[in-house]
């Protein structure tokens, strides 16, 4: 998978998740404020309560047929951003992540006229601020920036690491267990001749671990080649395939 396709694989995603949070919330909104028993039928109203749970419940299913391709990616599928190489959140994860978050809030409208115009004006508009969260998935979630000044690491917590800050990778392996993929790295202690390990989890983002961890550790191994970081060129010649 080219790194074009692949960009286009996580914008349609976002795109999609985006369209379908505000459908979801469209629908909500005219159930809670334009249905009312003496003008509204019940199997309309039955109908509209029902259809952001419906409409969910088939964009999850569409979501992990359409962008397959990058729910589990295979290996070089990086971003190419000119200046870094980008491994982005898992589309998938995070399209249905911010879709349900956004059926969730919409739990919090309220249209209740027996409550003052300013307690529901406070109510919708905390309901609102809940809704708008959902975008965060897609806004800040998680990713790995690999660069030229090394990395940038915003999965389980948010670490930066220049390369001289890692070490190559010692032929002893972990001991421990790692359950769930995760990206080990091998990292430089101060106060300490040996170093230590930090494991980053790659469960939220769209990437082949074992081809990520190659990645770091050839940059690590290879201190002339981190100027070319994130051109069309070097990734032709890392992984073997045109961008």
């Amino acid at each position: 998978m080219t790194p074009a396709r692949f960009g286009r694989y996580v914008v349609a995603s976002r795109a999609t998740a985006v369209a379908v949070a505000l459908l979801i919330v469209a629908l909500r909104v005219v159930y809670e404020f334009g249905v009312t028993p003496a003008d509204t039928p019940v199997w309309a109203a039955v109908a509209l309560l029902l259809a952001p749970i419906v409409v969910l419940s088939a964009a999850f299913i569409v979501f992990g047929i359409v962008f397959r391709p990058i729910h589990h990616p295979p290996p070089a599928a990086l971003r190419v951003r000119g200046d870094a190489f980008v491994v982005p959140g898992s589309p998938v994860l995070l399209g249905r992540l911010t879709m349900g978050w956004a059926l969730f809030g919409t739990v919090f409208l309220e249209s209740d006229g027996t409550l003052s115009p300013t307690t529901r004006l406070g109510i919708n508009a905390g309901a609102a601020l809940v809704i708008a969260c959902a975008a965060l998935p897609l806004l800040r979630g998680p990713r790995i920036v690999v660069s030229p000044a090394g990395l940038s690491i915003r999965a389980g917590g948010h670490r930066k690491l220049g390369w001289d800050d890692l070490v190559r990778v010692p032929i002893t392996p972990l001991p421990l267990t790692v359950r769930g993929p995760k990206l080990a790295l091998s990292i430089r202690r101060p106060d300490r001749a040996e170093p230590g390990w930090l494991l980053v989890p790659l469960d939220l983002l769209a990437v082949e671990p074992v081809f990520l961890g190659s990645v770091v550790e050839h940059y690590v191994e290879n201190p002339e080649r981190r100027a070319a970081i994130g051109t069309p060129q070097e990734y032709a010649r890392l992984t073997g395939v045109s961008p």
